[in-house]
């Protein structure tokens, strides 16, 4: 029994950590979009 639950929760920290990575990774593309809005707008002003 024991055996098993330390499997379950093995599966459940690596299924936490793959959605956490997810997550920062989307925030990653947010800043990155961010990033570009910035310097298009920058590039307009210059205009």
């Amino acid at each position: 029994m024991g055996e098993i639950f330390i499997l379950a929760l093995i599966a459940g920290i690596i299924i936490i950590l793959r959605l956490v990575g997810a997550w920062m990774l989307r925030i990653n593309d947010v800043i990155d979009l961010q990033k570009q809005i910035l310097s298009e707008l920058k590039r307009i002003n210059k205009q």
